[in-house]
């Protein structure tokens, strides 16, 4: 199996009754799937006039319907391209633009954001189907999903994967690192499908036979409930996750049997929030570390290595994956130096979508510039230690200070601004905004940051602002974040939480 198409195809023919999908109590199989998922992408074709190569923008919460029109629009040869629900209507149509996407297919909640972008707008219950026959547009080279990342620049950039990205790379490297999974177990979906960490889980878990238990979104109370009920056997949790299951008291007492072995990645995770998480579920805990333009996780901290100064490691390499640390002239430093993480493999995305010196900055010769600082130790597990890009994580989600800076600098009373992140006990980091007022203004941190209700998501939003009398820069004009940082981070001893 190389393509995302080719695995309905594959299950249908091997395990027809097997199941595929669980959401909100109905299970389908994958013979299931397989018929109903052509029957789509035959009426997208026919019907909405989709073309191989054409972008279609997916807005909607999970479910099982979002996963069939992900494979449907692989086998019509589209591109699907998850766009993330809590972006306000302006986000949306920026990232659809981006794309030129042929259409959006819109849950009933957020018509108004689709609406926004200005291009046909198709319910979930509206989407077409006919008989016609499994178009078998396969090619593992071609690009199958395009899912967003913010760059340094504040716009959005399209990470184009391909067939072989998904099947050949992360599919086949959770087949080798994660055991537990198996044919007929079950994977509990509870991350965004937007976003890799959500859509690529599942295909990985499909992949391995496992039923795909699709949460719509992460609640606590009832992702614990649904676990122990569902048996379910497998699932990936971004830290932020782990510790509002931890935290409240439902966590306890109940039968988590069934768990096999909990991945968790995205961002970093505390010793007390990982110790009491493994305590709480009883089961093996296995770190994963990668980015979307890897395609997902390219190392892997297993259960038994989670014991020492390695309980800071995110793991070591994977199968097919050649990673290093070097310095900015792209030359290995020593075990043990800081420099940048750099990643070969079958998970190299196909580049960014109609960005080409983007591609060409983050992958030369190729090796993937993963934007992280870190080290290598003797037995080949690594560190991230700082960020080289000014990211922000905060649960789980990529934030890019330059795209905020750039919405509060059109304030009325905003002269100057850098956005920092901070430590945070609950989201690993919070945003910050400094801001230098214009002569006179008096508006309050409150008032700017209410401002922005309008124009930024939610995560997105400023937690804090303090006021400077300058933004500290160097000679080309650029904002010194780590000097910015220093305060903050001063009692951590890293600069990511």
């Amino acid at each position: 199996m190389r393509t995302v198409a080719e695995l309905t195809r594959w299950w249908a023919r091997r395990r027809p009754e097997l199941p595929a999908t669980w959401f909100e109590g109905r299970t389908r199989s994958w013979a299931e799937l397989d018929e109903s998922s052509t029957k789509l992408a035959s009426g997208l074709i026919s019907k909405l006039g989709v073309k191989p190569g054409d972008h279609v923008a997916i807005l909607d919460k999970n479910s099982d319907a979002y996963l069939e029109l992900m494979f449907a629009l692989d086998k019509a040869g589209a591109i699907a391209t998850p766009v993330n629900w809590r972006l306000t209507g302006p986000e949306v149509a920026k990232v659809v633009g981006d794309a030129e996407a042929q259409a959006i297919v819109a849950g009933d909640a957020f018509r108004s954001q689709a609406d926004a972008a200005g291009v046909r707008v198709v319910g979930f219950d509206e989407l077409p189907r006919d008989g016609g026959p499994d178009p078998h547009l396969d090619d593992e080279s071609r690009v199958s999903w395009q899912l967003y990342t913010s760059g340094t620049t504040g716009l959005p950039k399209g990470a184009m994967i391909s067939g072989r990205n998904l099947l050949g790379g992360t599919c086949t490297v959770f087949s080798i690192e994660v055991p537990e999974s198996r044919v007929g177990g079950r994977s509990l979906v509870a991350m965004p499908l937007y976003h890799i960490g959500g859509c690529g889980w599942a295909l990985a878990s499909m992949f391995m036979g496992s039923c795909a238990v699709v949460m719509s979104e992460f609640i606590p109370q009832q992702v614990l409930d649904v676990v122990e009920r569902e048996k379910v056997e497998t699932a990936f949790l971004v830290p932020a996750a782990l510790l509002f299951l931890t935290s409240i008291p439902e966590s306890q007492g109940r039968d988590y049997s069934a768990l096999r072995n909990i991945l968790y990645g995205a961002s970093p995770i505390s010793q007390a929030v990982l110790e009491r998480s493994i305590q709480t579920f009883g089961c093996r805990f296995t770190q994963v570390y990668g980015l979307t333009e890897t395609t997902g996780a390219i190392t892997f901290l297993q259960h038994e290595d989670h014991t020492g100064e390695r309980l800071l490691s995110c793991g070591r390499a994977t199968f097919g994956a050649d990673m290093k640390v070097v310095d900015p002239s792209g030359v290995e430093v020593p075990q043990g130096e800081i420099g940048e993480i750099v990643y070969r493999g079958p998970g190299v995305m196909q580049g960014y979508w109609n960005r080409a010196k983007d591609s060409a900055d983050s992958i030369k010769d190729g090796w993937f510039y993963t934007g992280d600082a870190g080290t290598e130790d003797e037995g080949g597990f690594f560190y991230v230690k700082d960020r080289i890009k000014d990211m922000i994580i905060s649960g789980g989600e990529n934030i890019y200070p330059a795209e905020i800076e750039s919405v509060l600098a059109g304030h009325p009373a905003v002269a100057d601004v850098a956005v920092i992140g901070v430590p945070d006990e609950t989201w690993g980091e919070r945003v910050k905004a400094i801001i230098v007022r214009k002569p006179g203004a008096a508006a309050t941190g409150e008032e700017i940051v209410e401002w922005s209700r309008a124009h930024l998501a939610g995560y997105k939003r400023p937690s804090s602002v303090d006021f400077a009398e300058a933004i500290p820069r160097n000679p080309s004009g650029k904002i010194l974040k780590r000097e910015l940082r220093e305060p903050y981070w001063a009692e951590t001893g890293r600069q990511v939480n």
